[in-house]
């Protein structure tokens, strides 16, 4: 594989057109796409645009279903100079109007189904004034003051090249970060950051590589395969949502070769029936982040002979990866050529080897990191301390290098004189045979400091009840790591649309409905009390 010459997403797309231009690019089910064509009709967008009055770094919004037209839409957008803003399909109300007002979006391209959320809030919408509808007619009455066009009217009419305006160094996007410890944050997420991020992928696949993208879109799960893709000159393979029951018949469809798979994913695929044809697919290489906690079973499972991890956040640029080389189980990699790693105490010191400390990063080469947030200047300088950017991850690392990922440090909990790592209990709780997916949170205590709630989801073919578990638990763990308060469920947990668990959500949860080890007599010491 021959490393693009340029840094730019929609000129390295400019460039294979010329290169392989027949060379199929994006494709659903029901549609493809060559290099050559999607970089005409994105740059008949961009044209369009221009016309309807964008300019070079206008806010444009984006809340559209993963698809080949909002990635058409978003490089039509970034060739004219102006910034994508993608929204969470699931944000509506407030969510949907804070985010709106604050990047100073004036024209939104929108799904049919979502445009009588944005009706909803019009009057909470100073700057917007013209929407592109994609899909069927809305019947939804919008305000007078908005003009309203088809999303088709972009995709007809000039497809000429057009200037280059924007380099490395401009904001490509705004990304808003997941929330799950704190309210979002827009990124300004840089068209040298994007290439950085999607680097180590991208020189680890082929051209004839079928890259299976299932991840949201309006998030840096967009950017990360996209440019994996087009670094490589390689063919996405794109589904709406992923989908645990589908995701096998897809990678066959496809004949997709390697594909990302993060989060909790990997557990919802294990928790499918076990079937003599699980290792009889196209797939020869796999990015996880994380690993799922037996990747040798995952791995022979399903007939994974080369499995990469990787750790990553949107601000900043794929700072940990392991290669095909992993070093263990559970390291989620070693820093990346090009990126400087530290780990740190509060007062920004390193600490020893195999001690805890807060990742903390900056990259040899500027414009390879998050800009900053959007309108938000306290939180970019809170971020950026002492000269290196503060990801707010605990993690630990070995003395040949490898990193392991501990907790989002507002996740440690604090009990009893202790801190107890969120992400280590909910490993332990993950590794009994009946549960696919848990989540640990704090919950106050009359003693001052914080007790444990663990909510958990069992799968649909096996049951553990909150007592059993919790013996399992007490039977491994520290003393000061059993939680107190457990509930099992068969309801998936919240989720943020990059798949974390939204844990807000769950510390807002009342405890009367969880079972309560203490009012069940049961405590810990040396040994387990029953």
């Amino acid at each position: 594989m021959i490393e693009p010459p340029i840094r730019v997403f929609h000129e390295i797309l400019a460039y294979r057109a010329t290169d392989t231009p027949d060379k199929t690019f994006l494709v659903t089910r029901a549609r493809s796409l060559t290099y050559a064509e999607a970089h005409a009709i994105s740059n008949t967008i961009a044209h369009s645009l221009i016309a309807a009055g964008v300019h070079r770094r206008d806010r444009v919004a984006v809340m559209m279903p993963n698809g080949i037209d909002f990635i058409l839409t978003w490089f039509g957008i970034c060739k004219l100079g102006a910034i994508p803003v993608p929204f969470n399909e699931a944000y509506l109300g407030v969510m949907l109007q804070n985010q709106a007002v604050e990047t100073g979006c004036r024209v939104a391209v929108l799904e049919s189904t979502y445009v009588e959320r944005w009706v909803a809030i019009a009057d909470g919408l100073p700057d917007l004034d013209r929407l592109f509808v994609h899909g069927a007619a809305t019947s939804v009455v919008v305000p007078d003051a908005w003009a309203v066009e088809a999303w088709a009217v972009l995709a007809d009419g000039d497809s000429s090249d057009l200037p280059s305006v924007v380099t490395h160094r401009d904001v490509m996007a705004i990304l808003y970060t997941s929330g799950t410890t704190g309210p979002s944050k827009g990124v300004m997420y840089g068209y040298g950051h994007a290439y950085a991020t999607a680097r180590p992928l991208g020189l680890e696949c082929e051209p004839d590589d079928v890259f299976y993208m299932f991840l949201s879109m309006f998030h840096t799960g967009l950017p990360h395969t996209l440019g994996t893709v087009l670094i490589a000159g390689c063919t996405m393979a794109i589904r709406e949502k992923f989908s645990r029951t589908q995701f096998w018949a897809d990678v066959a469809y496809f004949r997709a070769t390697t594909t990302l798979i993060i989060s909790t994913m990997s557990s919802y695929l294990l928790a499918n029936p076990p079937s003599p044809d699980d290792a009889m697919n196209t797939l020869e290489h796999v990015f996880m982040s994380p690993l799922p906690t037996d990747i040798d079973a995952f791995k022979q499972r399903f007939g994974l002979a080369r499995v990469a991890t990787l750790f990553n956040l949107t601000e900043a640029s794929t700072p940990l990866f392991s290669g095909f080389a992993l070093a263990n189980g559970s390291s989620c990699g070693r820093p990346r050529p090009g990126m400087q790693v530290r780990l740190v105490d509060e007062n920004d010191e390193e600490v020893p080897i195999g001690e805890p400390g807060e990742l903390v990063l900056r990259s040899d080469e500027p414009w390879e990191l998050g800009l900053g947030y959007w309108g938000n200047p306290e939180a970019t300088a809170a971020s950026w301390r002492n000269q290196w950017m503060h990801t707010g991850d605990l993690l630990t690392r070995d003395a040949e290098g490898n990193f392991y990922f501990k907790d989002r440090l507002k996740d440690v909990i604090r009990r009893r004189g202790e801190n107890v790592s969120a992400w280590e209990l909910e490993m332990a709780v993950n590794r009994h045979p009946s549960i696919t997916e848990c989540a640990a949170v704090a919950v106050p205590s009359p003693m001052g400091d914080d007790e444990i709630k663990v909510v958990a989801v069992t799968s649909d073919t096996t049951q553990v009840g909150e007592r059993e578990l919790w013996l399992f638990l007490a039977g491994q763990l520290p003393a000061y790591m059993v939680p107190r308060y457990l509930r099992v469920q068969r309801q998936d947990l919240p989720k943020t649309s990059t798949g974390k668990i939204q844990k807000m959500d769950l510390r807002s949860d009342p405890i009367d409905g969880c079972w309560d080890a203490e009012a069940e007599g049961l405590v810990v010491s040396r040994a387990v009390s029953r």
